[in-house]
């Protein structure tokens, strides 16, 4: 076994279900107390939130990669709808949409950096 990969996929495990708690939080959460990135507009925070979750986990979990990735992607699904339950908040497709986009690209590039690792060989 690859001590440092195996430390590596520690803290994206960690990392990655941390990111998927403050996705809940923050979505469900009243505009007003959600946290933002001003510079990075509302589609570009969606994006990377779940870039973020589906990379690491993605990374963490690499031979259940498919089942992380639709599970990332019903869950941005399920919580656009629950959404629509907070005054302040709506649901929409479009916004449903960039963060399954930034889902399964975090979850591609994870699978391209597991190829080049494999191909590299024990370090």
């Amino acid at each position: 076994m690859n001590a440092p990969l195996e430390k590596m996929r520690l803290a994206a495990i960690v990392i990655g279900w941390a990111a998927l708690l403050l996705i809940m939080v923050a979505t469900l959460s009243p505009i007003d107390a959600r946290p933002h990135i001003p510079e990075l507009g509302a589609n570009g925070e969606r994006f990377l939130a779940y870039f973020a979750a589906g990379a690491l986990l993605s990374f963490a979990y690499p031979r259940q990669r498919w089942l992380v990735l639709g599970g990332i992607v019903a869950l941005a699904l399920g919580l656009e709808w629950l959404q629509t339950w907070e005054a302040t908040r709506h649901g929409l497709p479009r916004d449903a949409l960039v963060k399954c986009a930034g889902a399964v690209l975090g979850g591609t590039l994870a699978g391209l950096l597991e190829l080049m690792l494999r191909r590299r060989g024990p370090a």
